[in-house]
């Protein structure tokens, strides 16, 4: 394929406005050999690091303000976990996987947040934390923006984190539709109450 597009290169010669044309066609073989080796995975070097973890915000309709990854998946912390320490190990960390550096990233890459760093867990992976607190995805979550992990289980409570307030119970946001009876439209207003006692139990 790439002797193919650098054959195409060699054959361009440029007198009068053929060469032109010739030089376009050569680009476009050029850009069509770049695309296929990039979908086939050819010319990346051995060990490359993968696309680098990204934590960022979201407004969830339940729980309102959350951390989420680049890609929308919720994070949760563990109450029982310590500052700068992960208790989740074995069974747990395979039904909460840590959220962890791609191979090769140093730090976090946060997109609105701060406050983003990371740990050393057995066997060497770096797992990132908000605060001090260590950042796990849940396995029950099937799709980006689920929030089926605010419960607890075996190893402690689990909870989304609230940015704001990272170390407390997240606050559950309620959305009211308020209806003007002089405009005779709706408003929306958004309320809270307090994160506990949601999320049933769960033991493994």
């Amino acid at each position: 394929m790439v002797t193919r597009a650098r054959d195409s290169a060699t054959r361009v010669r440029r007198p009068g406005s053929g060469g032109r044309r010739a030089v376009w066609a050569t680009r476009g073989a050029l850009v069509v050999a770049a695309g296929l080796l990039a979908t086939i995975g050819v010319g990346a070097p051995a060990g490359a690091a993968g696309p680098a973890t990204v934590v960022r915000t979201a407004n969830n309709k339940t729980w309102g303000k959350i951390l989420v990854l680049g890609n929308g998946d919720t994070v949760y912390r563990l109450t029982s976990d310590r500052h700068d320490k992960s208790v989740c190990t074995g069974l747990c960390a395979t039904i909460w996987p840590p959220v962890t550096l791609a191979k090769g990233q140093r730090s976090p890459v946060g997109r609105g947040v701060k406050g983003l760093g990371a740990i050393t867990r057995p066997g060497g992976a770096r797992q990132v934390t908000f605060d001090g607190d260590p950042l796990y995805r849940f396995s029950g979550d099937r799709t980006p923006g689920q929030t089926n992990g605010n419960l607890k289980d075996t190893w402690g409570q689990w909870w989304v984190v609230d940015p704001s307030r990272p170390h407390s119970p997240p606050v559950r946001a309620r959305t009211v539709a308020r209806h003007s009876s002089t405009k005779g439209r709706s408003t929306t207003t958004t309320t809270h109450s307090s994160g506990g006692g949601y999320g049933g139990g769960y033991n493994y």
